[in-house]
């Protein structure tokens, strides 16, 4: 699929003041509670505070049609994306004729704003919770009102000068979700500063001034000042070029194997970026119920522990999508002396290279799925110097076919027969840890705080089964 045309975009399409004006009445909404109302620095911190949460997923909605490629520098942002494989795809998807184009490359920093979010719940908005109660807030009409009038707001503006002004077409990824992560940064300031304060010129000067960061916000899009350009964060003006494809039928063709790939997608999740995640979900669970209430009852515990619960599953599940994406579409296709990986679900070539230019080709050996679906996955080196870059084949189901249609330098795609004592000694040590684990938590033999001890080393509980692993291929 063509890339969109950046010139044919036109983000001045609707005058700024009027694409402002949804946000503009909704945030005028506080200051009508702090004025009349007599709101609290509580009451605005509250509600300041949910239209924060609710503002990352949203600007994860709009990263995903971010037309300009995440290409630039990325030094100094507060969410970086750069490691994932995913943001170097090239191609598009229409989901529908009346949406924009959605960009895979794109899906890593929607799942990055949302657990940024979460994070921002956790250290943000918990050591705050001994200044706020917000059930007390809840119960007051005007403040749902407030909070409901906010969000909308955000939509407004984004339904009517993102999507129908077309700036989606000239705006990065990167940019989008850094947007919301520095708001966040200036709001925690003037938050502190409410808090401390109490007075209600204090309160009223708090509303303009989070007002402005919101126009300064607003303005990003369409380029402006210092101030402005910090709030957009480090964006794109690079486009990718055209790849060298060959005209003609391919001599060869070989797709991967996509059962394979979500299985290794899956394994991925689970073992390596999973017990990190274990770890947030159980923070945002402990420090959201905090944030609740000092003292919250069964019903609160229960509901933040669902909330993490799904939050550990959406974020499995972005890890398990990205890897799926990036490679699950992938067919290999020779034209003469030229190899191009062509992606089925963009249809755009993705990488080319001459087919005598890869070195140091071997199989992948500590891939359980592939021992256990009978795939394989050949890594190979091309290019020299600053152009080195290293390419994966596979999974696929003939790795015997591939290395002889792309003329790979492989002796052998059989996998190595494991050391079984390490793998037993794997085993053991995930045993082992549990049931220490359980001991200290449960039983009395650990201290009070061990459970927390447990939680923030979880994520290193995996690295000794996983070395036992690798110990088993060498």
């Amino acid at each position: 699929m063509a890339s969109p045309r950046y010139d044919d975009a036109s983000p001045s399409s609707l005058p700024a003041g009027i694409g402002f004006l949804p946000v503009l009445s909704a945030n005028l909404l506080p200051l009508v509670g702090v004025l009349w109302f007599g709101w609290n620095p509580e009451t605005l911190l509250a509600v300041y505070a949910l239209e924060l949460l609710l503002l990352f997923p949203l600007s994860g909605v709009k990263a995903l049609f971010a037309g300009r490629p995440p290409t630039s520098s990325r030094e100094g942002g507060v969410l970086n994306r750069s490691e994932s494989d995913l943001v170097d795809k090239r191609g598009s998807v229409t989901i529908h004729d009346r949406l924009p184009p959605v960009y895979p490359r794109n899906v890593p920093f929607a799942t990055a704003v949302v657990g940024g979010g979460a994070w921002v719940g956790v250290f943000l908005l918990a050591p705050l919770s001994e200044v706020v109660s917000v059930l007390d807030v809840l119960a007051r009409p005007e403040a749902v009102v407030s909070v409901a009038a906010l969000v909308v707001g955000q939509v407004g503006e984004t339904a009517a000068a993102f999507l129908r002004g077309d700036r989606y077409a000239e705006r990065s990824p990167y940019a989008l979700v850094e947007i919301p992560a520095r708001q966040a940064m200036f709001l925690a300031c003037f938050l502190f500063v409410v808090v401390l304060g109490g007075a209600t010129v204090a309160l009223a000067a708090f509303v303009l001034v989070k007002l402005l960061f919101e126009w300064s916000g607003f303005r990003a899009d369409r380029g402006g000042g210092r101030l402005t350009s910090w709030l957009a964060g480090p964006d794109s003006e690079a486009t990718r070029e055209a790849l060298d494809v060959p005209d003609g039928r391919p001599a060869a063709e070989i797709d991967v194997d996509r059962r394979a790939v979500v299985a290794a997608a899956v394994w991925r999740a689970v073992t390596t970026t999973g017990p990190f995640y274990v770890t947030m979900a159980a923070m945002v669970w402990i420090g959201g119920t905090a944030f609740v209430a000092e003292e919250a009852s069964l019903a609160v515990w229960v509901g933040f522990g669902l909330f993490g619960l799904a939050l550990l599953g959406f974020m499995l599940a972005g890890d398990v999508v990205e890897d799926t994406l990036a490679s699950g579409w992938l067919t290999y296709r020779r034209f003469g002396g030229r190899l191009v990986a062509h992606d089925r679900l963009t249809g755009e070539p993705q990488w080319a290279a001459a087919v005598g230019d890869f070195r140091d080709a071997e199989v992948v050996a500590a891939r359980p799925t592939d021992r256990y679906l009978g795939t394989r996955t050949i890594a190979a080196t091309v290019g020299r110097g600053d152009d080195e870059t290293e390419r994966a084949f596979g999974p696929v189901a003939d790795a015997e076919r591939v290395v002889e249609a792309f003329d790979l330098p492989v002796e052998s795609t059989t996998l190595p027969p494991l050391d079984r004592r390490f793998v037993w000694a794997a085993v053991a040590s995930v045993v082992l840890t549990a049931v220490g684990v359980v001991t200290v938590v449960v039983t009395p033999l650990g201290p009070s705080t061990s459970w927390l001890l447990a939680l923030f080393l979880f994520p290193a509980f995996a690295i000794v089964p996983k070395g036992f692993w690798k110990l088993a291929h060498s």
